[in-house]
């Protein structure tokens, strides 16, 4: 999995490329904790290169946009696919996640 961490003003956008599944879990998990390391207060997951996930990977967006980060903290997903939004669907995850349509809808809802 490739990842690109873009900074979009106060907002960091962190793409990913490739299946989000156990595998290849690291460098994603790895990334969204240097964001914030690095004093990012705002992330924006943008995952329109994503084609499916696996289970590991639904755990690792629940675990990241629901740990203790409080509201701003907690990054936005945008621009999932057809068969990644089925598979949140399908298991029930989709309505704990903050989603948006597009990055740029999710980077604007952080700048509020």
């Amino acid at each position: 999995m490739k990842i690109q961490t873009l900074p979009r003003g106060p907002v960091t956008v962190i793409a990913a490329h490739g299946p989000l599944v156990a595998e290849d879990l690291a460098d994603l998990r790895r990334a969204v904790e240097n964001a914030l390391t690095a004093g990012g207060k705002r992330l924006v997951l943008d995952l329109a290169d994503v084609p499916y996930l696996d289970s590991a990977g639904m755990e690792l967006l629940l675990e990241l946009c629901q740990a203790g980060l409080g509201p701003q903290r907690r990054p936005r997903v945008a621009a999932l696919s057809e068969t990644c939004l089925e598979a949140l669907e399908l298991t029930e995850v989709l309505p704990r996640l903050e989603i948006f349509e597009t990055v740029e809808n999710a980077v604007r809802s952080c700048q509020r």
